[in-house]
């Protein structure tokens, strides 16, 4: 008998394991899941197009609200696990603080990412490049 307790413990482990990691985590191991909080893991600039791409997990099925600094940023496509928003136009090179900030299926509270930094570079700079001229030697 100790050792299907054992066993049994374990199984309710893994499986409460597993659960957490597909954002399945129950509060108090009943009633409703409570929601897991969004998580930044990495973040890309799109110069090109001038968004910042975030991606991480838990960003939800609703439109979530990026923060660069305390500046919020216009979301243009979402998943799960990307967020893009556009940069604000004269964007200063610098390391700035970015969240993602996701509302609860209710919509009556919101929950927060991890702050995550990251460096950007300028944006909306002219850059001018000078040829090299060839003379004869």
């Amino acid at each position: 008998m100790h050792k299907t307790t054992i066993k049994t413990i374990a199984l309710a482990m893994s499986l409460t394991g597993g659960l957490t990691a597909y954002g399945l985590a129950t509060a108090g191991g009943r009633g409703t899941p409570a929601p897991l909080p969004p998580m930044i893991v990495k973040t890309v600039v799109d110069v090109q197009e001038k968004v910042l791409i975030i991606t991480g997990r838990n960003f939800g099925a609703t439109l979530p609200t990026v923060t660069l600094a305390d500046q919020v940023l216009d979301v243009t496509r979402f998943s799960e696990r990307e967020v893009v928003a556009k940069l604000p136009r004269d964007l200063v090179a610098a390391t700035y603080g970015v969240a993602v900030i996701t509302n609860t299926s209710s919509g009556r509270n919101r929950i927060s990412s991890n702050l995550f930094s990251a460096t950007l570079p300028e944006i909306d700079k002219k850059i001018e490049i000078s040829a090299g001229v060839r003379g004869k030697h």
